[in-house]
């Protein structure tokens, strides 16, 4: 690294200066080794500069703390990527509050930037579990690279679900890459490198707290073209993303859950808010224009009347019956379910071929679709 470039890292490891103050310091002193060499008094006549914040980039050890972070990043096989370097994620440069710096262990390639941000509930509920597994499964097997924030429940299960199929994942850490937080994804931490990466704006040993996990969030936002949240309760963080979402401009969908659910209030509430509601994974692509790569849909499974539930075949009837193809509002009219079971029930309809949908939401039987073709 030269001057410049050691002193962005030693600015980005004091957790005072973002991408504004870091901005207006640029703008005044042109180079960032101009800004750890300025005099205190000139620092604090900066915008948004205070005394105490001048104090602490005129520590003398903040060019030392960088050097012993480039150590442990090679020690440990982690790259640094600062923000004017080419390899710099470039939806993420693109965002108003970009992190100076980012640690990664494994790769982002350009692929990564065909994604998906997949957040939700860390208490899940076997709702959550099938939606977030179904989308998650549904965009790793056609390309879509799936980023999230490696907490429990719909995060962790999210990478998981890529992982599985083969696809690639970015994990965004609210700590260090040395840290393992929470311990129970330890194994998954280390695994994604493997096909994707592991990210962090904190140092490498620096341990998660209250206030690192929405700067975390931000930046899952940032790097993907859309956020999908499968399952979310009133105060959960991922609404947290999905405000991020809004404020870059980026597409916000949301799985609506039963309203007797506490767990599906805040999916709920932000489609009150303007969040796409979306039903099923291919819906959510045909809806954003996702490009789909590689185009590897489940296999197609047996039709097996038997194996379905009371509720799978009462939902069947009222679609078998019409001629022209039923909505899901009209489905729970007739049947009484409410959305979120209907629309898990045409989920697996769907993906067990008893049903076909066309344009608008409508469903009709699969049987007589062929029927017709012929």
């Amino acid at each position: 690294m030269n001057d410049n470039q050691l002193a962005i890292l030693a600015l980005s490891l004091l957790p005072q200066i973002g991408w504004v103050r870091f901005s207006n310091l640029l703008e005044v002193f042109k180079s960032p080794a101009n800004i750890l060499s300025a005099s205190l008094q000139d620092l604090a006549s900066v915008k948004y500069i205070s005394i105490g914040i001048a104090n602490a980039i005129k520590n003398p050890h903040n060019i030392k703390i960088a050097l012993a972070q480039l150590k442990k990043a090679k020690q440990q096989d982690i790259k640094i990527v600062l923000y004017d370097d080419p390899d710099y994620p470039y939806p993420l440069s693109q965002c108003p509050d970009k992190p100076l710096a980012l640690f990664i262990k494994g790769t982002i390639i350009p692929q990564d930037f065909n994604s998906i941000a997949i957040v939700g509930s860390r208490n899940i509920t076997e709702y959550g579990i099938n939606t977030t597994r179904d989308f998650a499964d549904y965009f790793a097997r056609n390309g879509i690279t799936i980023i999230s924030g490696l907490a429990k429940g719909v995060d962790a299960l999210a990478h998981t679900v890529a992982l599985e199929n083969g696809g690639r994942t970015i994990a965004v850490l609210g700590n260090g890459l040395a840290v393992y937080y929470p311990q129970e994804n330890r194994e998954l931490q280390d695994k994604i490198p493997k096909n994707g990466a592991v990210v962090s704006e904190f140092p490498i040993d620096c341990p998660p707290d209250k206030t690192t996990f929405p700067r975390r969030n931000r930046i899952v936002v940032g790097l993907a073209k859309a956020v999908l949240v499968t399952e979310a309760a009133r105060n959960s963080g991922a609404l947290i993303s999905a405000g991020f979402g809004a404020e870059y401009g980026k597409d916000v969908f949301s799985v609506p859950g039963s309203i007797y659910s506490k767990m599906s209030h805040g999916a709920i509430r932000l489609i009150g808010k303007g969040a796409c509601a979306v039903l099923r994974p291919d819906e959510m692509a045909h809806i954003f224009g996702l490009n789909i790569k590689k185009s590897l849909q489940p296999q197609s499974k047996e039709r097996d009347l038997g194996a379905l539930s009371i509720n799978q075949r009462l939902v069947l009837s009222v679609i078998n019956d019409s001629q022209d193809g039923v909505n899901a509002d009209a489905i729970c009219q007739k049947t009484r379910l409410d959305f979120a079971e209907v629309a898990e029930i045409i989920f697996a309809l769907e993906m067990d071929n008893f049903i076909e949908s066309a344009s608008g939401q409508i469903y009709t039987s699969a049987a007589r679709l062929t029927n017709q073709r012929r």
